[in-house]
């Protein structure tokens, strides 16, 4: 049978050029870096998903590295992602101070950076003139806010409180919640602060450090803890203490409002939401590449938990 090679070379043609058109369709599609700091915290599990889930909605192709709290790795990350030619780079810090060179080498590569969640030190970027196209963050002082103006309502207009706070000095967000809700108690001059320790936002370290202050201050009623893994901790040394008269309040995670539900230790909280501000971020830098101007910082507020919107609440929770 003779053999139609017009027809052959036509058809290797047509292939040819169907494999062009779809690798010139793969170079089109933008690539979204991430930048994480770790996958032990259920809080950045939460926001990994929820970038890819958004990132492919969006159309965008995604690679997600994660640094392990370290900052030297995330920088060497951040270059390597320069090095893969992405077209922005999604980049939650692990340290605020060292995260501006981060940001300094993107700048240099003329590569869009978005910040998200623990934002790079703002001094540190002015005085090198960097630019950030938008930041993403949860309004850590609002919910602050909330939990203290709970307080206040749950103990009345003239109640009385002695309250021990564990948290984290070192870290600005932590600190932005502290101030928060102080500034919703400072109402009442009955609620007085006796103490302060530092979780390190971990869960055992803040079981012995919150023992530590109950027993040095046996007149505390209420602890109050300015993040997740620490509230933990708060809450087992009060039970392993079996200080039922101290009430705690907390920013809470999937757990902690399961416990705000019980409403017998753990009375309220708020929660962020990671996978809400991943998704905040994913559409911006999508109306980024579609000429939007954006604004330069978004706050996200975080939500109130109490007794009475628990249970519909901890679908909402990481």
């Amino acid at each position: 049978m003779k053999k139609n090679w017009k027809n052959t070379l036509l058809l290797a043609a047509g292939i040819g050029l169907t494999a062009l058109a779809s690798t010139a369709h793969a170079a089109d599609k933008k690539v979204l870096g991430v930048a994480l700091p770790n996958l032990t915290n259920p809080y950045y599990v939460a926001m990994k998903k929820s970038f890819e889930q958004n990132a492919a909605a969006q159309g965008f192709d995604i690679r997600v590295l994660i640094a392990d709290n370290d900052d030297a790795k995330q920088l060497s990350q951040v270059q390597s992602l320069i090095q893969q030619g992405v077209s922005a780079v999604a980049l939650n810090c692990v340290s605020s101070g060292p995260c501006v060179a981060s940001v300094s080498e993107l700048n240099q590569a003329k590569i869009p950076v978005f910040t998200i969640n623990l934002l790079p030190d703002p001094a540190g970027l002015k005085a090198e003139n960097l630019k950030v196209e938008q930041a993403v963050q949860t309004d850590q002082k609002a919910g602050g806010v909330y939990i203290g103006k709970q307080l206040l309502k749950d103990i009345g207009a003239d109640g009385k409180a002695v309250v021990g706070i564990v948290g984290e000095p070192t870290s600005v967000a932590a600190n932005a919640r502290d101030d928060g809700f102080k500034e919703a108690v400072a109402s009442n001059p009955n609620v007085k602060f006796v103490a302060l320790v530092n979780g390190k936002v971990e869960e055992t370290t803040s079981l012995k450090v919150t023992t530590e202050m109950l027993q040095g201050h046996p007149d505390i009623t209420v602890v109050y803890s300015d993040t997740e893994p620490s509230a933990l901790g708060a809450l087992a040394a009060i039970q392993q203490l079996g200080r039922n008269d101290v009430k705690l309040y907390a920013f809470v995670d999937k757990l902690g409002v399961k416990n705000i539900e019980d409403n017998s230790i753990l009375k309220a909280g708020a929660i962020q939401e990671p996978a809400k501000l991943a998704q905040i971020q994913v559409e911006n830098i999508k109306k980024f590449f579609g000429g939007r101007k954006l604004e330069p910082v978004i706050d996200n507020p975080p939500l109130l938990v109490n007794k009475d919107n628990a249970a519909d609440t901890a679908d909402k929770a990481y």
